[in-house]
């Protein structure tokens, strides 16, 4: 292959011999292949067919891509077999809705698309620790817009996933991001952000527990008692007497 490649399973694939070893996919990974890797598709020994979406990506565009948005001057893919996001997924029926709607026309609303899926298409089949990077001013750019979302919705029932969706970075990419600038867990930090917004509340002694363990995203009292006296020591109705002695 001259350019770069990549293949989407739905179902599970038959063998492929990958540039002189035999492998086998699973259902639902994301194949990443470079230019010039060598690929043949073994025969289905059950006749079964196989579903599956196949990309394939100009080597100077995808590239131009990698050093732009990466810094990184050659892709290199650690391994063939990668996981994906619903992001990718949602950039390609975005692209496909944009050719069979409009065609051709505008083409600067391909063009734009064409960016988006490429980056998808690298960010999902690069090594995590490209991610890592102090360097890496994109990096620092997610962890301070998820630490701005946690302190907007801490009094939600948000999920990882949530927060991803809002970023645009795969839980396991942020999780492993997240960790590696704060030292928490993206669940360790949202947690303190909540006992620290429980600690405010319960100065002022017009809330009920209950309506402090509600408005700072606790599930009910008892979970918000539980945390509280883990994290401080005490628990809330104790930290609120001691505070109303001051």
């Amino acid at each position: 292959m001259e350019d770069y490649h990549f293949i989407i399973f739905h179902s599970k694939p038959p063998k492929a011999i990958i540039n002189g070893n035999i492998y086998s996919f699973k259902k639902g990974s994301l194949i990443s292949l470079e230019p010039g890797t060598s690929i043949t598709v073994l025969v289905n020994e059950k006749n079964n067919t196989c579903k599956y979406i196949s990309i394939s990506a100009k080597k100077d565009f995808m590239d131009r891509l990698g050093l732009e948005s990466f810094g990184v001057e050659k892709l290199k893919f650690e391994k063939f077999e990668n996981q994906y996001n619903n992001y990718l997924l949602d950039a390609i029926n975005s692209f496909e809705h944009e050719i069979f709607v409009y065609g051709n026309a505008p083409a600067l609303m391909l063009q734009s698309l064409e960016i988006q899926l490429g980056i998808l298409l690298i960010r999902n089949s690069l090594a995590d620790n490209i991610f890592l990077d102090d360097r890496n001013e994109l990096y620092d750019d997610y962890i301070k817009k998820s630490i701005i979302y946690m302190h907007k919705y801490y009094s939600g029932n948000i999920t990882i996933d949530d927060i991803c969706g809002e970023i645009y970075l795969s839980p396991s990419h942020f999780k492993r991001a997240f960790k590696n600038k704060t030292g928490n867990t993206p669940y360790q930090f949202l947690t303190e952000i909540r006992v620290d917004k429980a600690k405010e509340m319960l100065k002022n002694k017009e809330r009920t527990i209950r309506e402090v363990a509600r408005l700072c995203g606790f599930v009910n009292s008892g979970n918000l008692s539980a945390v509280f006296k883990k994290h401080i020591g005490i628990s809330p109705s104790e930290y609120r007497k001691v505070y109303s002695e001051k």
